[in-house]
């Protein structure tokens, strides 16, 4: 699986997540769900935002590495 299949993978769960619990809230609105947002939910975006650039990260290195390793003069 390539770099930026992982990063489209990752966003599209998020957004899956994020229609999922959309939809459970419209049903479940006490302070249990409260709490599972605050401390389950919403702490996943900033953690994918970060995962994200990490990913992206990742990908300028091994872009980096393969033109440092291609053999121009073959």
């Amino acid at each position: 699986m390539s770099v930026q299949v992982s990063k489209i993978n990752l966003i599209d769960a998020l957004k899956t997540l994020q229609q999922r619990w959309d939809r459970a809230k419209s049903q479940w609105d006490d302070k249990a769900a409260h709490d599972f947002q605050k401390q389950v939910i919403d702490p996943i975006e900033p953690a994918v935002r970060n995962a994200v650039k990490g990913i992206e990260h990742v990908a300028e290195v091994i872009a980096a590495v393969r033109r440092d390793c291609t053999d121009d003069s073959a």
